[in-house]
């Protein structure tokens, strides 16, 4: 019997390894970010370096993503998933110990950015297309919320650690540290188990694999669509959430500890749906139900508490946000993990991070200019009104319902087909 098929939930080892070494990437990255955004403005105080230092770390997987996503269908992803972290962690203790030492010309930091970003961007298609080989399909909504909650809760927790352990560690002790976790995350991945892939048929270009990658996501109708609402949602969910700031700000009785206390509340909503999710066993015929449900209920959620003056009623909405967007954030990526077959699976997924974090830049940038001219609330409103007008058709398209429901027999038609 073989691995993947001895391996029936996540309760199994190699997705257990998987999960705690991702878990402890991303705390220490959602850690390391704020105490290096400290560390830089102790050394500088610019906080326009500061963004432009943390804009170096972030760029590489927005340009490389489908690279890496096409590199991850051809090679070992367990080995790129231990080297990006290997490597990433050896980067950190590196920079830590030439900062002790005194030894650490500042403007170093900018290639350093760049190289760990760089190997971050392999680091988050490998992983993605890890995870159908080592569970079930029937397990994979459960383990996408595991994943999930991994993700939101290191940002949770991982946010306010950090600047209590710069604090603590004086910074460059603290770089050593997270980088010691990478690399203990590494070895741990060793020991994880993958099916090997069918050996390629014919050799290709990289480039040439990259432009598969985009053919196939565009010519298969439901991906498209998917890949399509994803990208509109988070154009203006994030045009909308940037505002937040100063919308509590300058809203009376608000202020910024409430804007914090916010946020806490929908990352908690969001963990909480992905904890439900892990124990509730979603039908495949009823996953576009819960999708087009959850997108309506969360945007009159946003446009409500936008509109209250009660700060308990945006703490409920926020809480109810964040559950919601749980359940569409995993049965995407649930629908992706079944219905793309294997040799394209991490073009796809690369592909969907170069589209979620490409257009983020772009939609902070233009917030601030489309709150100038109509109002911070009345900008928000309207973020969040083009966000549920833009996916709508795409709730109603009977193709899109077929391919979100999609069964084996529509997996295997998928894995059937040539590449393009």
């Amino acid at each position: 019997m073989s691995e993947k098929h001895a391996s029936k939930g996540i309760l199994n080892k190699n997705f257990a390894l998987l999960w705690q070494a991702q878990l402890i990437s991303d705390l220490g990255n959602a850690a390391f970010s704020v105490a290096l955004g400290f560390w830089v403005l102790d050394v500088t105080g610019s906080n326009s370096l500061m963004g432009l230092i943390l804009g170096c770390f972030a760029a590489p997987r927005v340009i490389f993503g489908p690279f890496a996503g096409a590199f991850a269908d051809r090679f070992d992803r367990k080995l790129i998933i231990v080297l990006a972290d290997f490597i990433r962690g050896i980067l950190f203790v590196l920079m830590g110990v030439l900062i002790l030492t005194k030894s650490f010309p500042f403007l170093l930091i900018i290639p350093f950015a760049l190289l760990t970003g760089f190997f971050g961007a392999f680091f988050s298609p490998a992983i993605a297309s890890i995870v159908p080989d080592i569970v079930d399909k029937e397990a994979l909504t459960k383990a996408n919320s595991a994943r999930g909650i991994s993700q939101t809760a290191s940002q949770l927790v991982g946010i306010p650690i950090g600047g209590f352990l710069y604090s603590l560690f004086k910074g460059p002790i603290f770089f050593v540290l997270n980088g010691i976790s990478f690399v203990y995350a590494s070895l741990s991945q060793l020991w994880i188990k993958i099916p090997k892939k069918a050996p390629l048929k014919e050799k290709t270009h990289i480039v040439h694999d990259m432009v598969t990658g985009f053919k196939f996501a565009w010519k298969k109708e439901g991906v498209r669509i998917l890949l399509i609402a994803n990208m509109f949602i988070n154009f203006f969910s994030t045009m909308a959430v940037t505002l937040l700031t100063p919308f509590f700000k300058y809203t009376p009785g608000f202020g910024e500890k409430r804007d914090g206390f916010v946020m806490g509340s929908l990352m908690v909503g969001t963990i909480l749906g992905m904890l439900l999710l892990t124990a509730f066993r979603m039908k495949p015929e009823h996953r576009f139900n819960y999708y087009r449900g959850s997108i309506f209920m969360m945007l009159i959620c946003m446009i409500f508490a936008i509109l209250t003056k009660s700060f308990a009623v945006i703490m409920v909405c926020a809480f109810i946000t964040g559950v919601l967007n749980a359940v569409i954030s995993i049965i995407t990526q649930t629908v992706i993990m079944l219905t793309i077959p294997e040799s394209n699976r991490g073009k796809v997924f690369g592909i969907m991070g170069t589209i979620a974090e490409g257009l983020s830049p772009i939609s902070m940038a233009i917030s601030g200019f489309v709150a100038e001219l109509l109002g911070v609330q009345l900008a928000i409103i309207a973020a969040f009104t083009l966000a549920g007008a833009s996916v709508m058709p795409s709730l109603f398209n009977h193709k899109f319902m077929s391919y979100m429901n999609s069964t084996d027999e529509v997996m295997a038609e998928a894995s059937a087909d040539p590449t393009v």
